[in-house]
């Protein structure tokens, strides 16, 4: 057998050495090996010590490979397979990667021929994907436009088929750290937070004047109408403090919280809701600073140094000041039972007070970079890894790895934000666009489905009264909770904040104004939103038209979507409770007016009774359908459901011409029948919060 090898990882492995070995707590920037049969066709890539690509070409090609390096050493590998006559080649093989990997698209055609926002739950087998990107040791490999990544069991496996006449592999290391310029990216070190956050938090509702009444009062209405339905978490925000800046004081409260921290934690974990708070890190005490003075950065001359937001800038390279300023509080939190913690005033530490004393820090071995992740390390040491702790404000790359969440612009529900930092969302940490206020006309429904199609943190924040008016939580309710997702792209919608994190802009005038790369709030909303969804038992997806403006009727097409083209597809839009119909190749989304949500479910048509919508929540089946099983035998269709207590729960069912139904039980009782135009739609009152059986017999 006549083969070739073309080496190329820094180790210069050989065609018949063993692989897999246990990979290295840090994977290297280079790039893979690959060895390549040309007699026999056979293709395998090799990284990091393990196969990362074995395939077969179906014909003799030739193998050429590049190799080249761009800013920051952002390594970028082309492994290009020709045929001398130009015939099509076709290659089909198998990605392994970590569990943590998954399918998705590079910027291209499809983009700039349907632009939408896409995220996926569970594996995800959309049409438009044509890379993998391994999230646990950050590689990227990717195929072109012609190719089909199909994930398959067990997680972090794929298949790869591409054709064309001259197919192009492309592999890059350290995509997120290098190409994105993320420097404190090491997901082989750390997790992103799976679990759902929603709630309540107090700021935008109440701002400082917030008393412990109003949290009361919130929180005892949130467990009666709106934590079955996903919100748990009940954040106090600023308003708490006897005074601001004096360290011994960050646990304390004033006269407006007679109960103290620890008995509103108490008070709220009797609800079944989660206690969450607001802290910061200014210090202004001159005191302290006069007795420390080596806690704190150098001024000018031989005063502390002051800066905006954090008065007394704390030397976050001295162990000593860290240990006795920010440990003690985040410790004793911890203690109270704080779920969720909210850091404020980190960008001033960094940029005001920071920044200007980079010569200090360095004389000191350390970095405004460094010192600052050394009070943030500090923080999260003291919470554990349990505890859901929140970056704030404005994009900080300095936090990643240890906060879970960022809030990505400045006070305020910032809707673009969300389409800025798109592709960070659960990759890098959970995006938090701000409170949601739903107040204002039209932002109870458009604000919340914004937030759960987008995957982020959604902490409602209104007065009480906003909630007593049960009209106005409709769309709360079934934005929540928000599943965890996975970015469908590895770019971002809007990508002009994200540029210039990579060209390595940062505030240069302080922190006091939203910088280079912080997300803007405001700004045309993208109006398409699409989530893919796959479990054990179907595959559907989840199309969101969002408009701040009248948006007239639109043609949409499946191919732009990644479906199938040729395969038949109901189309059920939710808040209208319609279904729009069968299609093939496309359908036709209905003008709406301004300040709308549209949340349409496209399922594949199947020959028997089906289920194309729930009343639950926005996914129609995402959150609530746990197993969904058709017997042909039986002609009936039975599964289990997840429901609210008090909350009317539907399946919305289309049946094929020749069938009906005959019985429908829903948690062991007769369930309510009624038609609308195209379906059949059975529900009940649940009795309980928890998992219901149902089973529907056709005749």
């Amino acid at each position: 057998m006549r083969s070739i090898a073309l080496l190329l990882a820094a180790a210069g492995l050989s065609w018949g050495q063993a692989s897999v070995p246990a990979p290295p707590a840090a994977p290297p920037n280079a790039a893979a090996a690959l060895h390549y049969d040309a007699a026999s066709g056979a293709v395998r890539l090799v990284y990091n010590g393990a196969t990362i690509f074995s395939g077969q070409l179906t014909r003799r090609a030739r193998a050429t490979v590049e190799v080249g390096r761009g800013d920051r050493g952002a390594l970028l590998e082309k492994i290009r397979f020709t045929d001398p006559a130009g015939v099509t080649l076709r290659l089909v093989g198998t990605v392994a990667a970590s569990p943590e990997a998954f399918a998705a698209e590079t910027y291209g055609d499809a983009q700039r021929r349907f632009p939408l926002i896409r995220t996926s739950s569970g594996p995800d087998h959309n049409l438009r994907n044509h890379a993998v990107y391994d999230r646990r040791f950050d590689w990227l490999l990717a195929g072109p436009a012609s190719t089909v990544i199909e994930p398959l069991p067990p997680a972090g496996t794929f298949q790869l088929a591409a054709s064309g006449n001259s197919l192009l592999l492309r592999f890059q290391p350290r995509f997120y750290q290098k190409f994105r310029h993320l420097d404190f990216y090491r997901p082989w070190t750390y997790d992103v937070w799976r679990q759902p956050v929603a709630g309540w938090s107090s700021w935008w509702a109440y701002e400082d004047s917030v008393t412990e009444a109003d949290v009361r009062q919130v929180a005892t209405l949130f467990a009666q109408k709106l934590r079955d339905f996903g919100y748990q978490y009940i954040q106090l925000d600023d308003g708490y403090r006897p005074r601001d800046g004096y360290p011994s004081d960050w646990t304390a409260t004033n006269a407006k919280f007679p109960s103290g921290l620890r008995g509103l934690a108490q008070f709220e974990r009797s609800l079944g809701l989660k206690p969450a708070i607001w802290q910061n890190v200014a210090i202004d005490d001159a005191a302290l600073t006069a007795a420390h003075p080596a806690w704190f950065l150098p001024g000018p001359g031989s005063a502390p140094r002051r800066a905006p937001w954090v008065d007394f800038g704390l030397n976050g390279a001295n162990p000593a000041a860290v240990d006795a300023l920010i440990r003690p509080a985040f410790r004793q939190l911890h203690r109270w039972g704080y779920d969720y913690v909210k850091v404020d005033t980190l960008r001033h530490l960094l940029y005001d007070a920071s920044y200007p004393d980079r010569g200090f820090l360095q004389k000191q071995g350390s970095s405004p970079e460094l010192a600052f992740r050394q009070v943030l390390e500090a923080a999260r040491q003291e919470l554990g890894p349990s505890t859901y702790l929140l970056a704030c404000w404005g994009v900080l790359p300095e936090a990643i790895g240890i906060a879970n969440a960022d809030r990505l612009g400045t006070d305020g529900f910032g809707p673009a934000t969300l389409q800025q930092y798109n592709s960070f969302n659960n990759v890098v940490w959970r995006n938090d666009p701000d409170h949601v206020d739903i107040g204002p006309p039209g932002a109870d429904v458009l604000r919340p489905v914004e937030v759960s199609m987008a995957g982020a943190q959604l902490l409602l924040s209104d007065p009480v009264a906003v909630y007593q008016n049960d009209a106005k939580l409709e769309g709360a309710k079934r934005s929540a909770p928000v599943l965890f997702t996975l970015p469908g792209q590895l770019y971002d919608y809007d990508p002009r904040a994200t540029d210039n994190l990579r060209a390595g802009l940062r505030n240069s005038d302080g922190g006091a104004n939203p910088g280079p790369v912080d997300a803007e709030r405001l700004g045309a909303l993208c109006p398409w939103w699409l989530m893919d969804i796959s479990r054990p038992f179907e595959t559907w997806s989840v199309l969101a038209r969002l408009g701040e403006n009248p948006l007239p009727a639109a043609t949409v097409s499946f191919r732009d979507l990644g479906l199938e083209p040729d395969q038949t597809y109901l189309v059920y839009e939710f808040w209208t409770h319609r279904l729009l119909g069968a299609f093939r190749g496309s359908f036709r989304a209905p003008a709406q007016p301004a300040q709308a949500a549209r949340v349409y479910a496209i399922r594949k048509l199947q020959d028997h009774p089906q289920i194309v919508s729930t009343s639950r929540h926005i996914t129609q089946g995402g959150v609530d359908l746990k197993d969904v099983v058709w017997s042909a035998a039986a002609q009936e269709l039975a599964g289990t459901s997840t429901v609210v207590a008090g909350d009317p729960y539907r399946l919305v069912l289309h049946l094929p011409a020749g069938f009906a139904l005959a019985s429908a039980t829903m948690d062991g009782r007769p369930a309510q029948v009624t038609t609308a135009p195209g379906v059949t739609v059975v529900g009940i009152v649940p009795a309980r919060t928890g998992t219901i059986p149902w089973r529907l017999r056709f005749r």
